[in-house]
């Protein structure tokens, strides 16, 4: 990360800090039985994860619950679809916060679970979960993105998604609500 994207992640988690208005959202811990309706956030620039992440909609949807997939890409020219609302770099502002109605749309929803799907940093990703209004925000163990999640995956090493999204799925089978 150069000098200039570090200035701006500064200004993106100050600003971030400052407008999290958690009172707003009722904050309620679910699992795979009590939850019913599943937001996913994940980024589509990586092939790999993009097969793992339809897997795990594939197996949630099966399960008969109902779930919302937003996903964020670099690529200008991808568009939305019927599996997923997707948005790109073009909808973000200087400090990467998105600005998008399918985006404000997706914040609005009140999922029972959020789940972001990204490993590593993702100033977008995690704008998106401060800002839910999920009872129950799931995402990676990040140290400035605690206001982001309720439920943060922590791994010694780095999880590749596929392993990611075995530890969500065997924390969502385990708690107890």
């Amino acid at each position: 990360m150069n000098i200039f994207d570090k200035i701006k992640a500064w200004f993106f988690y100050r600003f971030l800090s400052m407008n999290i208005d958690d009172a707003k959202r009722t904050k309620k811990i679910f699992n795979l039985k009590t939850a019913t309706t599943f937001g996913v956030l994940y980024n589509l620039d990586n092939p790999a994860s993009s097969k793992s992440v339809d897997s795990f909609v594939k197996e949630l949807r099966t399960k008969g619950k109902k779930v919302t997939v937003l996903g964020y890409t670099n690529d200008k020219k991808a568009e939305s679809n019927d599996l997923m609302t997707i948005f790109n770099k073009a909808s973000l502002n200087w400090y990467k916060i998105p600005r998008h109605k399918e985006v404000d749309a997706f914040i609005a929803q009140p999922f029972d679970v959020l789940i972001a799907i990204h490993t590593n940093e993702s100033l977008p990703l995690q704008y998106i979960a401060a800002h839910s209004k999920a009872k129950f925000r799931m995402g990676p163990h990040i140290d400035q993105a605690k206001n982001s999640y309720d439920w943060m995956i922590y791994s010694e090493q780095d999880l590749s998604i596929e392993d990611y999204l075995k530890q969500v799925t065997f924390y969502l089978h385990n708690i107890n609500s």
